[in-house]
């Protein structure tokens, strides 16, 4: 039995051989219908001697010899019908070798060297992609130098192989629609999985990627990555997919982006967005970067004081309630938007459904003012143990709250820098 893996490259360059052994050329490619957990091999390319290309279905073959590599035709060379491949097929030497690939298990993403089969009942399946040293070797050269190498340097080169199952190609030239259906085992990972995976792409490749997600999986994955991968490639997309991503985002996140573009490019996206959305984020870019208005997000959950504790409830599962970025707490506001109040959850679903809000309410709130530095804020998040804090002006009214996790994601990166200076002082 032949133990003998099935590859790409000991396919590639074989002769193709018609019913009455003449040489009909050499393989040239392999075309298959990526469907499946094994895709299977729909048509085959072949280079005459004429250095014609002739597209055959997979049906023409009578068999394969995998030592020496040959494939054997069921026709005579002049009864051969060539065909036209399918749209959603693809020519695995011509997308696939040589190009990157993501596997969607690991998170990361890798260049093709080679491409192992499975014969099944007279068809071919593409079952991995092999990447790696032996690969690469056996790419640039052949198995015979591999082994050489191996003697010289008394050492064994593993195959490294992904199961087809898990890849996912990275290709630029296919339409949108095809896009949607090729990245479909991408956007099951999280978001900030995907942003890891978008940022070792370079910038075409990463428009490519988001433009194929959907909007809120797109616009998750942007909040993700790093700010100079968000500002580029939020420049090389079209400004109504732009600003149809940012319009998804969160209000805050959407202004950090912006306020990280040219201002000509900033102000067309703005004009592109809904005025609603838009006016939001432009009044968070009045704000200075590091400070609670430039932090805040103006999505905020609030409840008048006059309702009762299950009609809070009711309102709290409505549509309002589920568009809001994060409801850690409730925020009681008046008619003015002045804030009143704050309970938790805990105290909403604990306490007499008849009681109001105004009843139960903390009114000593916790808050800090727009212009508040970001030292400042986290301060007051870890001296009070808060999850979120509402931002008030001096008027007392509610402008918007930050989460524990805008500040994290700022204060991080900066603890971080600094134990990495101490270490090589």
């Amino acid at each position: 039995m032949n133990t003998m893996p099935l590859l790409f490259s000991r396919l590639r360059h074989c002769p193709i051989l018609d019913a009455e052994g003449r040489l009909v050329g050499q393989l040239k490619d392999l075309i298959i219908l990526p469907l499946g957990v094994l895709p299977p091999v729909t048509k085959f390319v072949v280079l005459t001697s004429d250095k014609e290309e002739l597209i055959l279905p997979w049906e023409a073959v009578a068999r394969l010899e995998q030592e020496p590599a040959a494939i054997h035709l069921s026709s005579q060379r002049e009864a051969l019908q060539p065909i036209e491949p399918r749209a959603e097929e693809m020519g695995l030497g011509r997308t696939l070798v040589d190009r990157k690939v993501v596997d969607t298990k690991r998170h990361k993403v890798i260049r093709v060297n080679d491409l192992e089969f499975q014969e099944a009942q007279g068809r071919l399946h593409l079952v991995a992609v092999e990447c790696g040293l032996r690969s690469l070797l056996r790419h640039l050269v052949s198995d015979a130098s591999v082994e050489r190498i191996e003697r010289l340097f008394n050492a064994r080169l593993e195959r490294e192989t992904i199961a087809w199952e898990v890849v996912e190609p990275v290709e630029t030239e296919l339409t949108k629609a095809k896009h949607r259906a090729t990245y479909a085992k991408l956007a099951k990972l999280h978001p900030a999985d995907i942003a890891d995976i978008i940022e070792e792409l370079n910038p075409s490749e990463r428009a490519t990627v988001l433009a194929a997600l959907d909007e809120e999986t797109a616009a998750e994955t942007l909040t993700e990555t790093e700010p100079e991968v968000q500002s580029s490639m939020v420049q090389m997309m079209e400004s109504e997919q732009a600003a149809d991503i940012l319009e998804r985002m969160e209000p805050d996140e959407a202004a950090d982006i912006l306020s990280d573009l040219p201002e000509e490019k900033a102000q067309e996206l703005l004009d592109t967005m809904e005025e609603e959305e838009a006016q939001e984020v432009v009044e968070l870019l009045t704000h200075e970067e590091d400070t609670a208005g430039g932090l805040m997000t103006t999505e905020v959950f609030t409840l008048p004081p006059d309702l009762t504790m299950v009609d809070a409830i009711g309102r709290l599962r409505s549509a309002e309630g589920a568009e809001a970025e994060t409801i850690y707490y409730i925020y009681v506001t008046d008619d003015l938007d002045r804030l009143l109040g704050v309970l938790s959850l805990r105290d909403l679903i604990l306490a007499d459904p008849g009681r109001r809000l105004d009843d139960i309410m903390v009114r000593q709130v916790i808050s800090v003012r727009p212009e508040t530095d970001l030292r400042e804020v986290a301060e007051t998040f870890t001296k009070y143990n808060l999850l979120a804090v509402p931002v008030v002006d001096e008027g007392g009214e509610l402008r918007g709250i930050i989460t524990v996790d805008d500040v994290l994601n700022l204060i991080l990166p900066m603890i971080w820098k600094q134990r990495v200076a101490k270490k090589y002082i």
